[in-house]
């Protein structure tokens, strides 16, 4: 089956192909004849290429596949897209793992882990679990969970001793004295190299490049375009709906493929057919965000029933896809970058019209270093989720872990209610330099003996090939740092947290991106690290200012009105939760924060409710 998911994109190449433009995914140019000849002989085509319809239709809705965002390249923004590097890679020997200044290997990622990390339990005094749950859910809007996936369905056998050795493998080796597997035997931790551009053979370029299987706009492929299928794969075609399913009273998306909810139980059949089946925060933002979809298009076709289908599927499309975008960066991302820190960086309009920042000489395009650094947030992933009835009552815990790749829980009793609830009463870990437990030694739950999260994310870091960590806070801040006492003396990283890197790297040179991103202090105005938000804030900004389509623009296509663009404003997390949450009734209106006298439950009746008559066509009304 997993096979399918890697090669789906020939059998959009192949239809109607005689009506489109085949184009290099990698140089996103026309690709010639020899060269398409060459990807069929390799079996390459659908990830080296991709499809174009032509011409692109200036005044058209956003395409589901991400083509023709920007009119003079109309093969950027689709699937297969290379990722661009903020900075020049850095690999040793061409391709190999990075090393130290001295020349000799980094210590072993999962040494560096439990020398920096604490691990256990702590509690965030602001964010709920709905923090770092949208957050992972809003990396497969841009980024791929292909690399989990592989290690998880396919590649299971990396800690064999035929094939430790492996190109494919790249596992994570422990010492006879590690302080959670002495006893047990454990030595080595699954896990597998990147898929890269190159392993298609898509390019000869000898800088190895991760493949990203998703479109480079935010806008909510994961929903609508899910492993490259386009939305008429997922569409009822019936007043602009998803396909969905009723089971005791709840709305689903429709169920298959129960082979890859591997740790469904017996009594649980429930499993994604179109949708990926993942970590438990991406299948319940998955289920709200199809609900969502639906629950706006019944409202839109109310007040226009002489719509047709085509008209409430985009229009709610549009709608759903604000949604998010409102949510994520004047909901989630404002608390932890800083409101003003947004403000001054153009990320955020403190004005609720229209943002007309539109620039066509750029395309959309994501960086891999904002791809990757979002991996910064699992140290903050809280992995025991409280679950409380309507009113509130703890019923009981459940081991997060326990939970991923298995839909069917989800429709199980009472716990899409159970879960639901506690993502908005239960606080995150804190930011405090330390991990929780299931994070960093189970990790994947029951499909791995043993998955230390953190320290694959590490030796990812270095796998991809990322710069020294001074290099990217000399680019976001100008500051050089040459010596690791600089990081005190310019407020980057604490006296106690400089000496514990001092005890594992030999030279300042020798900190890594994430590494350095573990111990460096809360930004000013905001709650992460300032290199983090850097980061975060360039690949944003670029996403807005070059994407045609984005939402807040009054002068694109089916564009929102200025009436319209005040109703979208409204949109938050709360407002989707009553819309679609299971068993919600009240919520504080700010869910990303924690209850509080100043962000109070309130009655979903009494939030601001979004306005659908501002939708209403004078066309329908005659």
């Amino acid at each position: 089956m997993w096979k399918i998911v890697l090669f789906l994109p020939v059998c959009a190449w192949l239809c109607h192909a005689e009506e489109n433009v085949v184009y290099d995914s990698y140089l996103a140019t026309p690709a010639t004849e020899e060269k398409i000849k060459y990807y069929e002989s390799v079996n390459q085509l659908g990830n080296c290429t991709v499809s174009v319809a032509l011409p692109c239709d200036p005044n058209d809705w956003r395409r589901t596949d991400g083509s023709c965002n920007n009119l003079d390249y109309p093969s950027r923004g689709t699937y297969f897209n290379p990722m661009y590097r903020l900075l020049p890679a850095h690999f040793y020997d061409g391709y190999h793992e990075r090393r130290a200044k001295s020349g000799k290997k980094l210590p072993s990622p999962r040494n560096v882990r439990l020398a920096l990390l604490k691990t256990g339990k702590s509690v965030h005094p602001d964010f709920t679990l709905n923090l770092p749950y949208y957050g992972i859910f809003m990396f497969n809007d841009i980024g791929s969970i292909h690399d989990v996936e592989n290690f998880i369905f396919r590649r299971t056998n990396c800690c064999e001793k035929e094939h430790i050795n492996d190109y494919g493998c790249a596992s994570n080796f422990l010492e006879e004295d590690d302080p959670w597997h002495r006893f047990d035997g454990l030595r080595c931790l699954n896990m597998t190299r990147p898929i890269y551009n190159q392993d298609y053979k898509c390019t000869d370029d000898p800088i190895p490049s991760p493949i990203a299987q998703a479109t480079t706009n935010f806008d909510m492929s994961h929903i609508y375009n899910t492993m490259n299928q386009g939305d008429k794969a997922m569409r009822s075609f019936v007043n602009g709906q998803l396909e969905v399913e009723e089971e005791n009273g709840k709305i689903w998306p429709p169920n298959g493929q129960e082979e890859t909810c591997i740790l469904n139980e017996a009594d649980e059949t429930r499993c994604f057919k179109w949708h990926r089946n993942a970590l438990l925060p991406i299948n319940l933002f998955t289920i709200w965000f199809v609900r969502l979809h639906n629950y706006v298009a019944s409202n839109l076709a109310a007040v226009n029933p002489c719509w047709d289908d085509e008209t409430l599927f985009k229009t709610a499309r549009e709608i759903c896809i604000a949604w998010s975008q409102q949510m994520y960066l004047y909901e989630w991302l404002d608390p932890l970058v800083g409101h003003e820190n947004l403000v001054k960086s153009g990320i955020i309009s403190e004005s609720p019209e229209c943002r007309e920042n539109y620039n066509d000489k750029c395309y959309p395009k994501v960086s891999l270093e904002y791809n990757f650094s979002l991996r910064w947030f699992h140290i903050i992933q809280e992995t025991k989720q409280k679950m409380y009835d309507s009113k509130g009552r703890h019923i009981d815990n459940f081991a997060i872990v326990k939970a991923n790749f298995r839909i069917g829980l989800l429709a199980k009793d009472d716990y899409m209610d159970q879960f639901t609830q506690g993502c908005f009463r239960q606080a995150t870990s804190d930011f405090d330099h330390s991990v929780d437990f299931d994070i960093a030694e189970k990790g994947s739950g029951g499909a791995q003996r043993a998955v230390d999260t953190v320290t694959s994310d590490l030796h990812k870091n270095r796998l991809f090939g990322l710069a020294p960590y001074i290099d990217y806070v000399y680019k976001c801040t100008g500051i050089n740092t040459t010596s690791f006492d600089d990081f005190v003396k310019y407020d980057i990283i604490s006296a106690a947290n400089v000496a514990l890197l001092k005890e594992i790297y030999e030279d300042v040179e020798d900190v890594e991106l994430l590494s350095g991103l573990w111990m460096e202090n809360p930004m000013k105005g905001g709650k992460i690290p300032q290199t983090l938000a850097c980061i975060m804030m360039e690949d944003l900004l670029q996403s807005q200012t070059c994407d045609r389509h984005w939402y807040e623009r009054c002068d694109r296509p089916h564009a929102f009105t200025k009436e319209q663009m005040l109703e979208v404003r409204k949109l938050t997390l709360a407002l989707m939760f009553c819309a679609v949450g299971d068993g919600v009734t009240e919520i504080q209106p700010r869910a990303f924060l924690n209850i509080s006298p100043e962000n109070p439950l309130t009655s979903c009746s009494e939030l601001p409710q979004f306005n659908f008559n501002v939708f209403a066509d004078s066309a329908c009304q005659s």
